[in-house]
């Protein structure tokens, strides 16, 4: 699923990880939170190693994944405080940056107190990854973050995760959707097959793939099109 990969992710930076289905990426992403063991090679992370330690590594990663780990007979607010306590953060101390979120996001205190499963999917996304960026870790795993938002939750979920890489997070994107791409990646990662094809540079993958200085989008699907290894 993943050969020799060699994955460098600079401290304080958006890293998009792209591919297409099948590519490898979710494989890469279980490695890197210790779910899975590799064969060979090394996985650090701040200069922790994660297979040696993979409990101190859990505590400075925070994912949101693809589909939500909240719970959905428990309300929001609840799911909320439940993982508050599983990092041993006190609620009073994010009080205000969760208040700030939840308006961000348009989160209405009616909201905070339906179960779950009664939010519309834009609102069960928007909670999720609040639930993630309120534990305030060095490193963030972020899989379809504005999945299933509307125009405006996808803005201003776009701009938070610009203001914390800002505040020196590391940022793991995987992404879909061209727009939070480009917005977001400064550096760029393209997997196929189980290999890393490039790294670097969101600028230097559009001038190796794209015909022009502004067509991110050709970029990225020559990039996945392209041979491995000069097959």
């Amino acid at each position: 699923a993943v050969n020799k990969v060699n994955l460098l992710v600079p401290k304080g930076s958006i890293y998009a990880l792209l591919g297409p289905n099948g590519a490898g990426k979710t494989t890469t992403i279980r490695l890197l939170l210790g779910l899975l063991k590799p064969d060979y090679g090394e996985i650090e992370i701040n200069n922790i190693n994660v297979v040696a330690q993979p409990k101190e590594i859990r505590g400075k990663i925070a994912l949101l994944p693809q589909i939500s780990a909240a719970y959905h007979d428990l309300t929001p607010m609840q799911n909320i405080k439940f993982i508050l306590e599983l990092n041993n953060i006190h609620f009073d101390d994010v009080k205000n940056e969760l208040n700030y979120y939840l308006r961000r996001l348009d989160i209405t205190a009616d909201l905070l107190l339906k179960p779950f499963s009664k939010l519309s999917g834009g609102e069960q996304r928007a909670i999720s990854f609040i639930m993630t960026i309120i534990l305030n870790k060095d490193f963030l795993i972020l899989d379809e973050p504005t999945s299933g938002l509307d125009i405006s939750r996808g803005k201003y979920v776009r701009e938070i995760i610009l203001d914390l890489a800002k505040k020196g997070k590391t940022i793991l994107l995987s992404s879909h959707i061209i727009s939070d791409l480009e917005e977001l990646a400064e550096y760029c990662g393209i997997m196929k097959n189980g290999f890393l094809t490039f790294q670097d540079k969101k600028e230097k993958l559009i001038e190796k793939y794209a015909s022009s200085t502004e067509n991110f989008e050709e970029a990225i699907i020559q990039a996945f099109r392209a041979p491995i290894n000069g097959d």
